[in-house]
């Protein structure tokens, strides 16, 4: 099966502006935009960072902190990328 590439990867990640969700001040389970470094809690507690991809239209995310476990999301695809 052959995976289709998702267009909305910018080329650069963007650094995290915060440590912390920049909306609710969550420290836990936050997601990072990767095109403007918003950084914003997950859907399992308020959703800033969902808000900020959709509201932004920013739509790939990475979960924080960044590792190499870290995963990356793309709400326009509704898929891990």
């Amino acid at each position: 099966m052959t995976q289709v590439a998702c267009a909305h990867i910018p080329k650069a990640i963007a650094a995290p502006r915060a440590q912390l969700c920049e909306a609710c001040g969550a420290t836990s389970s936050l997601r990072l935009c990767t095109e403007c470094g918003h950084v914003g809690c997950c859907e399992s507690q308020q959703s800033h960072g969902r808000r900020h991809a959709l509201g932004e239209g920013h739509p790939v995310i990475k979960s924080l902190p960044l590792a190499k476990s870290s995963f990356t999301w793309c709400y326009t695809c509704d898929r891990y990328v």
